[in-house]
């Protein structure tokens, strides 16, 4: 674990940083802000510095607004057609950090989907999810736009159709 006696500062003003004034750590710079100095937007921090260059690779970088609507829809009905509403946060969040980084489409959908299963399962929302129809005590993995069972191979359900499945489950049962 990193220690350090140092004053933690706010690398704008300067101002030596307390648990009441501390505004988060910029995704672009890597610095250190106070609260006067950070923007916080879909849950995701930058400084004012670099607001500009956060816009630019929202509006002009390889992820559309028109694809990361998509990726959030089609998520969001899974993750609430399945656990429920209450989570919409572990989609909105990732798709806004993960977004400014992505090298293109695919690579964004993927990071997105598999960010979102990680933090259900390490928070215990739901340690399998999405659970697997055959093998319920394993999840699917999601790659190449399907949820899939690893054991047998099987695609189970497109991203955006995990709650078809889980009804389709039910009655089947």
């Amino acid at each position: 674990m990193w220690k350090s006696d140092a004053p933690i500062m706010c690398a704008e003003c300067g101002d030596l940083l307390t648990l009441a004034d501390w505004g988060g750590l910029c995704i672009l710079c890597g610095h250190i802000f106070c609260l006067r100095h950070i923007l916080i937007r879909d849950r995701v921090a930058n400084c004012t510095s670099c607001e500009v260059a956060r816009r630019n690779r929202e509006e002009h970088g390889p992820i559309s607004d028109i694809e990361a609507d998509r990726v959030r829809r089609l998520l969001l009905r899974d993750v609430v057609g399945t656990v429920g509403p209450g989570h919409e946060s572990a989609v909105t969040e990732p798709i806004a950090r993960i977004r400014l980084f992505a090298a293109d489409p695919t690579d964004f959908e993927q990071r997105v989907v598999d960010d979102v299963q990680q933090f259900l399962h390490d928070t215990y929302v739901d340690t399998s999810w999405p659970a697997c129809p055959e093998h319920p005590h394993h999840p699917l993995w999601y790659s190449e736009g399907w949820w899939r069972c690893e054991e047998s191979g099987k695609s189970a359900a497109p991203l955006g159709e995990l709650g078809k499945l889980v009804i389709q489950l039910i009655k089947a049962a």
